[in-house]
């Protein structure tokens, strides 16, 4: 090619290039705009955080058929049995607890305690069932000391029955029935308030909100007699350590239970109406969003057992 050619050639070169260049920039230019103008609503139309819709539930498979609740046991096999939660308690991201008791409809027919490794994807039941019990309360000193606290619901509340591990929750054995003061009784109102915390595998406070027997006794709706019981071994014994009369906490209907585990992973709860999936929700710090998570809540029972859910 002549140089002169070249030179003609080579100076139109460049000047080509950028009028392509630039009208690459104008296209950019506008993308940006378009999907900043888009971001919001491909926000909102972002599906939910959820891990599992339907994760498995497995229940103990030993034989349930004790003799005292035979109605609740006949009534289940008819028509089913439904989870009564009470609670959750969060060891870390991986590791928590659900509890409460089986109902039907003529009443509560036993305990429960399920516990997830995975997060939440799949649950185990982890302690034996308490007959015509409900866990009402479930306290963590550490991830190996735990105590659980059942109450009888058939016809009526019984004195609070105390269960302990010190693996975890994988082997329980019986403590000590909570015992009220003379002249009182627990409510029979499932709301009532009761808690239980352990600061050590040592010492440890129940609280237990009192009725009077007496029924001629005036009661304010507004105020409740509470009883704080003390142990420093582990829950075997316990002593009044206060009585105190407070104004009564609001029932809050279809609030969240927010809990911590010992890794500060924050875990919440929400508990549903009759037959409604549960919905417990993780946030993941990895992720920087809330993991959820929906159960069941009804099952079938045959032959003296909970089905496992799908």
């Amino acid at each position: 090619m002549a140089p002169s050619v070249y030179r003609r050639f080579h100076n139109r070169e460049p000047q080509g290039r950028e009028v392509r260049l630039s009208g690459k920039r104008q296209s950019l230019t506008f993308c940006a705009a378009a999907l900043a103008l888009l971001a919001p609503i491909l926000a909102a139309c972002k599906p939910p955080d959820t891990e599992s819709s339907a994760p498995a539930i497995r229940f103990l498979t030993n034989s349930f058929r004790p003799d005292d609740i035979s109605v609740p046991i006949e009534a289940a096999e008819e028509f089913g049995v439904d989870l009564d939660v009470n609670g959750l308690r969060a060891i870390d991201k991986d590791v928590a607890f659900l509890f409460g008791g089986i109902r039907v409809p003529v009443g509560t027919m036993r305990s429960f305690l399920l516990r997830t490794g995975d997060g939440g994807k799949s649950w185990h039941e982890w302690m034996p069932p308490v007959p015509g019990s409900e866990l009402i309360d479930v306290a963590f000193s550490d991830p190996r000391h735990v105590w659980a606290l059942a109450q009888w619901a058939v016809e009526g509340p019984g004195d609070p029955q105390l269960f302990s591990s010190t693996d975890g929750g994988k082997t329980w054995r019986e403590l000590t029935y909570i015992g009220r003061s003379q002249g009182h009784a627990l409510p029979g109102d499932a709301d009532s308030p009761l808690r239980m915390t352990f600061t050590s595998a040592l010492k440890g406070e129940i609280e237990l909100a009192l009725v009077n027997d007496n029924e001629s006794t005036s009661h304010d709706d507004s105020q409740e007699e509470i009883e704080t019981l003390a142990t420093d071994d582990g829950g075997v014994t316990w002593r009044m350590i206060r009585r105190e009369t407070r104004k009564s906490s609001p029932v809050e209907t279809g609030a969240a239970q927010h809990v911590r585990g010992f890794d500060n992973t924050e875990w919440e709860l929400f508990t549903p109406a009759f037959r409604e999936p549960i919905t417990i929700r993780r946030f993941d710090r990895e992720q920087s969003r809330w993991r959820v998570t929906t159960l069941p809540t009804h099952f079938q029972f045959q032959r003296g057992r909970v089905l496992t859910s799908p």
